[in-house]
C-alpha cells in the first residue's frame, strides 16, 4: 500500500507542474492539426478542402494505401512529436523527482517509514514511468481516433506505440535517475541524459552509415567489432520507431524519397536495406538487450540510493 502511495505521490507531483499540461496541450494540438487534413485517392485535402494537393502516394487499386498512412503516422507524427519532443519534455519534467526527493527534510520524513530503501527508490522510479505512460496514452489514442474517424484508416497495431514510447523513455530515465541519485542535481540529470541519448543514437548511426560512407572501414576489425558490440550493449532507442512501424504495418520510408542521381539512388537503396534489416530483427532481441542495460543501471542507482547516508 505504501509502495502504491509513493507511485501516486510521484505522479501527482508531476501532474502539478506546468510541463504536464504543456505536453497535454501539444497532444491536443497535434490531433487538431491532423483533423484538418483528409486523404482521398490521388489527393490530400488541407484545411477541410480549402487546399488540394495532387499526389500519387494515395493512388491504388483499392484507394488509399493504408501502409502509407501508417508510415505518415509513425514516421512523421509519433516519432517526431511523441518519441522525440515528448520524451525530451518528459525527461525534463521528471529529472527533479529524485533531487527533490533527496532534499534535507523530505528524505528524513520518507526514511522514517517502515519500508526498505529499494522500495522507496522503485516507487519514485515507477512514478516517473506512469507520467510518461499517461502522456503517451493520451497522444496515441487521440491520433489513433483522428486517423480512424477522419482519415478512414484504422491502425490497431499503432496502439502498441504506447508501451514502446514508455520503453524508450525508460531507457533514458534510468540514466537520469542514476545521475540524480549520485549528484542530487536536476541540471546534471537532464544534461547527462541528453548526452547518453546522443551516444546511444550515435552508435547505431555509425553502424548503419559507415559501411556505405566508408566501404573499407570493416577492415579495421577492432573498430568494427567495437561498434557492433556497443550497439548491442546500449539501448536501441532508434529501433522503437521501427517496431512501431512493424506492428502498424507501415510502408518503407523510402516511398517518400526521390533519387535523381546514381549516388542518391545508392544511398536510398542502402537506407531501405537498413530499414528492412531492422524490421526483420526479433523484437525480443531488441527489447531484451535494452532492458538488460536498463536493469543494470537501475540496480546501480538503487544500490547507491540504499547505501548513501542522508
Amino acid at each position: 500500500m505504501q509502495f502504491w502511495a509513493l507511485i501516486v505521490d510521484s505522479f501527482r507531483e508531476s501532474r502539478d507542474r506546468k510541463i504536464f499540461w504543456v505536453m497535454l496541450g501539444l497532444s491536443v494540438l497535434v490531433a487538431a492539426v491532423m483533423f484538418c487534413f483528409s486523404f482521398e485517392q490521388g489527393k490530400v485535402n488541407v484545411l477541410f478542402g480549402m487546399w488540394v494537393i495532387e499526389t500519387d502516394y494515395f493512388t491504388g487499386v483499392t484507394g488509399i494505401k493504408t501502409d502509407v498512412i501508417a508510415a505518415i503516422v509513425v514516421d512523421g507524427i509519433m516519432d517526431t512529436a511523441l518519441g522525440g519532443m515528448g520524451v525530451l519534455l518528459s525527461i525534463i519534467a521528471t529529472a527533479s523527482f529524485f533531487p527533490t526527493f533527496l532534499d534535507r527534510g523530505a528524505i528524513d520524513v520518507v526514511l522514517c517509514k517502515p519500508m526498505p530503501r529499494w522500495k522507496l527508490f522503485l516507487g519514485r522510479y515507477v512514478g516517473g514511468m506512469v507520467f510518461m505512460g499517461v502522456q503517451a496514452a493520451i497522444f496515441v489514442v487521440l491520433t489513433f481516433l483522428v486517423v480512424g474517424l477522419r482519415w478512414g484508416v484504422w491502425l490497431p497495431g499503432y496502439l502498441l506505440a504506447i508501451p514502446l514510447v514508455v520503453l524508450l523513455f525508460s531507457y533514458l530515465y534510468c540514466i537520469s535517475a542514476l545521475v540524480a541519485v549520485v549528484t542530487r542535481s536536476t541540471v546534471a540529470a537532464v544534461l547527462l541524459t541528453m548526452l547518453a541519448w546522443m551516444a546511444f543514437t550515435g552508435v547505431q548511426t555509425v553502424d548503419d552509415l559507415f559501411p556505405v560512407m566508408f566501404p573499407g572501414w570493416q577492415e579495421n576489425k577492432l573498430m568494427y567489432e567495437g561498434v557492433r558490440t556497443a550497439r548491442w550493449i546500449v539501448p536501441k532507442t532508434q529501433d522503437i520507431t521501427y517496431l512501431a512501424k512493424k506492428w502498424s504495418r507501415a510502408a518503407n520510408a523510402s516511398v517518400f524519397m526521390n533519387a535523381d542521381t546514381d549516388d542518391e539512388r545508392e544511398m536510398l537503396e542502402h537506407a531501405s536495406k537498413i530499414e528492412r534489416a531492422r524490421l526483420a530483427i526479433s523484437p525480443f532481441a531488441i527489447i531484451g538487450s535494452s532492458l538488460l542495460f536498463e536493469a543494470v543501471i537501475v540496480i546501480a542507482a538503487m544500490w547507491k540510493f540504499a547505501r548513501r547516508d542522508y
